[in-house]
């Protein structure tokens, strides 16, 4: 069952662009993340969190293939997609009985502990070249903000300003990074990722710009800090050193600020996706239905094929020392999970503190995974993951700058407040390989990372800056959101 949304043309007169949302056929729900291939051509897409799919340049007798794990795969010419937005996927799950054809010897909870005991035959690192895309949205609501000013011996830093800081403080920001570049890896374990951008945009609250100005008040502060110097942070019994060095101290305040927001530090963004990617399995909070097998009921609910390879479906839920819930395909043969979606369950929550007017609540973890096997080896398909957390704040917090001396070091001045604070926020990230292939270790070994790469800002998402790429459809609220003038 297939209507269409909207074939509009596209820049090229004889070509159309195609949007739309694919389905689960029997419950109507969305099919995040399934892929849809162009036969014929190099072009792949991948659909967002809702299901919606945008695809560029199509000729109108190219053939769209849905494909979608554990689902029938379905085969539409554009020429056909006339009438409608929304294209179904039936459920394709084979029986206990048919699958297991010679045996009905299983242990289903065996079966899950094989993930992890076959982890490091299946998941090797490779030499290969990956076009990546990142998004990652952000969206903070601050429920209370309340700054009462305490004392101070600063002369710029008084009650006035620190009224106008809790004016400033946006109630609601939203941002979010669209990161669209090559990705070289290498088959030694030492070694970290190489990054090649093509494209950067960002979408950055007003809000949040709005509070430049105060930011260099703070900034000229602590460039004010002379040698034996240094600046700390205390509420009560507890405080560390705030890290204020400038690299270089002849260097303009302004242009240094100016130069970092408007360019990537692309060493900085390896190797925070290499942190995020390496041994992703090994996180045993994330993967806690992998690493403690007996928190959780499974049930394996039948099998399916996913690239020509048998898979077990098992779904899972928690006991009562567990927290998530969720799907998990398993191959037969090797025992690598293929894709796994799970969430915390109705009523659980992650990290959960209340200390001393400090309150943090971790209340929203979903993730969706898929590998696929390229020569043996499991690659990272996608990766998608929403969380959420809750945090409140009530203490007395003090900015102090001290000079260093024997025994007891000198406080030069102090600010001191009283904050009480409550805020929700929630973040997400979806990285998706459009593409991928081999290369050699002279390739990898030869390759130069730039160190800075430059941003796009946008006060609204752009359709044409990513006219000639493939990447994931905006949802609904990324599109309707416009930065505030």
């Amino acid at each position: 069952m297939l209507v269409l949304s909207s074939l509009a043309q596209s820049d090229t007169p004889s070509l159309v662009n195609l949007t739309g949302t694919l389905l689960d056929e029997h419950a109507q729900s969305p099919l995040p993340y399934a892929n849809i291939v162009v036969e014929g051509k190099n072009k792949v897409i991948t659909t967002n969190e809702k299901g919606c799919f945008l695809i560029r340049n199509l000729e109108k007798s190219d053939t769209l293939n849905f494909h979608y794990i554990g689902y029938e795969q379905k085969k539409i010419c554009v020429c056909d997609l006339q009438q409608g937005s929304l294209v179904y996927l039936k459920e394709a799950i084979i029986s206990l009985n048919e699958f297991f054809v010679f045996s009905k010897d299983y242990d289903v909870k065996e079966i899950v502990k094989n993930v992890l005991k076959n982890k490091d035959k299946n998941y090797q690192s490779t030499l290969s070249k990956k076009q990546l895309f990142v998004r990652h949205r952000y969206i903070s609501n601050v429920d209370k903000i309340s700054i009462k000013f305490k004392k101070s011996s600063f002369n710029h830093l008084d009650e006035k300003i620190t009224k106008v800081l809790e004016q400033k403080i946006p109630k609601q920001s939203i941002s979010y990074t669209d990161f669209l570049g090559d990705v070289y890896t290498s088959n030694y374990d030492n070694d970290t990722l190489k990054i090649n951008p093509i494209k950067i945009v960002r979408l950055k609250d007003k809000n949040v710009a709005d509070l430049d100005q105060l930011e260099k008040v703070f900034t000229n502060l602590f460039a004010n800090t002379k040698k034996n110097e240094y600046w700390k942070l205390k509420s009560g019994i507890i405080g560390g050193k705030i890290d204020t060095e400038i690299t270089d101290p002849d260097a303009d305040l302004d242009s240094l600020s100016e130069f970092h927001k408007n360019n990537f530090t692309i060493k900085t963004y390896a190797e925070r996706l290499h942190k995020r990617f390496d041994n992703i399995l090994e996180d045993k909070k994330k993967w806690d239905f992998l690493h403690n097998t007996g928190n959780y009921e499974y049930t394996l609910v039948g099998g399916t094929k996913v690239n020509g390879e048998d898979v077990y479906i098992v779904d899972f839920k928690p006991k009562k020392s567990g927290e998530l819930i969720g799907k998990v395909f398993i191959a037969t043969e090797t025992y690598a999970l293929v894709k796994a979606d799970f969430k915390y369950d109705v009523g659980k929550t992650g990290t959960n503190i209340r200390l001393f007017g400090v309150g943090y609540t971790l209340n929203q973890l979903e993730i969706s995974i898929y590998f696929e096997k390229i020569e043996g080896n499991y690659e990272l398909k996608y990766y998608a993951q929403k969380s959420g957390n809750r945090v409140s704040f009530d203490r007395n917090v003090s900015l102090i700058k001290k000079k260093e001396r024997f025994l007891i070091d000198k406080k030069l001045n102090e600010i001191k407040v009283g904050l009480n604070m409550i805020s929700r926020e929630e973040s997400s990230f979806e990285a998706v390989v459009i593409n991928q292939t081999k290369i050699n270790n002279a390739t990898y070994t030869n390759f130069r990372q730039k160190d800075v790469f430059k941003i796009i800002y946008v006060d609204q998402f752009n359709d044409n800056i990513w006219k000639d790429y493939n990447i994931i459809e905006p949802t609904q609220q990324m599109r309707d959101y416009k930065k505030l003038e």
